[in-house]
């Protein structure tokens, strides 16, 4: 595993501490600041159900959810594979359990990462596409 691709995947593992310590309202507001630095300019996410965000639209939508999950809600992510792409660029597949009671959600994200050492994990996110795993494991039969 290249340092680059290393970086990455402490960025995606410290990103999701940082939901967790947002959603249950634990985290404090200027954590925010320092999780858009983690976004580049140009982001662009594209959610389970196909919706596109720039990055503004994804700290804005944060911003919105803070405290909003119950303070059993963890997140667990589990890395699939990771790339070094060259030219600084690392992709990182990995899968996003979320469980808040007894409501579970999985997806697999493909994140896109750039080089960038005034970030504050020494990368950037590029570009995240996510697609829901149905059913999430450990979730009852629907």
């Amino acid at each position: 595993m290249t340092e680059l691709e290393a970086l990455a995947l402490e960025e995606v593992a410290e990103r999701h501490r940082f939901f967790v310590d947002w959603f249950t309202g634990r985290g404090p507001e200027m954590a925010l600041e320092e999780c858009a630095r983690a976004f580049a300019p140009d982001f662009r996410r594209i959610g389970p159900d196909a919706r596109e965000q720039a990055a503004d639209e994804v700290v804005a939508m944060l911003r919105a959810a803070r405290g909003r999950r119950g303070a059993g809600f963890v997140i667990r992510v589990v890395p699939r594979a990771t790339r070094d792409l060259g030219g600084g660029l690392a992709l990182v597949v990995y899968d996003e359990l979320q469980e808040d009671g007894a409501e579970r959600t999985a997806r697999r994200a493909s994140a896109l990462f750039a080089a960038d050492p005034s970030a504050p994990g020494g990368v950037v996110w590029r570009h995240l596409q996510e697609t829901w795993i149905d059913p999430a494991p450990g979730a009852p039969p629907g």
